[in-house]
């Protein structure tokens, strides 16, 4: 069929491996009626199919020097079906229904094995984006550790700095005390800082008091004798006024 063919409706390849047909209304109207007993190609295409051949994906060629209709060029292989090897023909066989069966499971498995990479690829999207959330909570968290680090160090750093200045606070208070009389000094030794300024507050009020005292007292001793002194004055004055 292929050898009697116009070559403008079907031939041979160039490297004669396969057949294009390149008119498939007109051989479907003027081909296939000389050879079967119908004129449709989607059944001629079937039953090539039931005999193992194959059909070959026909893009069109981008080329401004070429034939934009090979585009719709249809072309079928079979590793047997070769021109000028007739001596192959009797190879080509129509599949059995094992074949059949055989064919339907590779299919079935191939659908499985697409179905198992999407869901594998699924699978690495939703692990990935996990290991992402992990990583920033991660480091959300460490980031925090680290800011409360910071802080206790700093707070750390104060206290020793505030006892440094509490042991030069204290040793200037023991000098105060040694400095100051000893009806002044405390009479026990109190660490703490507050409480040896209160007794040095209070020893000093004492002795200022006690100063103050005999100062008062004469004071108001005095003041009796002048009111004494005047009393006597007056009547003496009193008694020049009557004479």
């Amino acid at each position: 069929m292929i050898d009697r063919c116009d070559a403008g409706v079907a031939t041979w390849s160039d490297t004669g491996d396969n057949f294009v047909v390149k008119n498939v209304d007109k051989f479907a109207a003027d081909v296939l009626p000389l050879y079967f007993k119908h004129s449709n190609f989607s059944s001629f295409a079937r039953q090539l199919n039931f005999y193992g051949f194959r059909k070959l994906r026909s893009d069109p060629i981008l080329t401004n020097d070429v034939d934009p209709q090979t585009s719709s060029y249809v072309r079928f292989y079979h590793d047997k079906f070769q021109r000028d090897k007739p001596e192959l023909l009797h190879q080509i066989k129509r599949a059995t229904k094992t074949d059949q069966q055989s064919k339907d499971e590779v299919d079935s498995l191939k659908q499985e094995v697409s179905r198992l990479k999407e869901e594998l690829a699924r699978a690495t999207s939703d692990y990935e984006r996990r290991i992402a959330e992990l990583s920033y909570d991660v480091n959300r968290r460490i980031s925090a550790t680290n800011a409360e680090f910071e802080k206790l160090t700093a707070l750390v750093q104060h206290l020793i700095n505030a006892k440094t200045d509490g042991a030069t606070a204290a040793s200037a208070v023991a000098a105060a005390v040694a400095a100051a009389p000893a009806a002044a000094r405390p009479t026990t030794t109190v660490p703490d800082l507050l409480h040896s300024l209160s007794h040095i507050a209070a020893a000093s009020l004492q002795s200022h008091g006690a100063a103050a005292l005999p100062q008062a007292s004469g004071t108001k001793r005095k003041a009796e004798d002048d009111s004494s002194a005047d009393e006597k004055k007056q009547p003496e004055s009193s008694r020049s006024r009557l004479n």
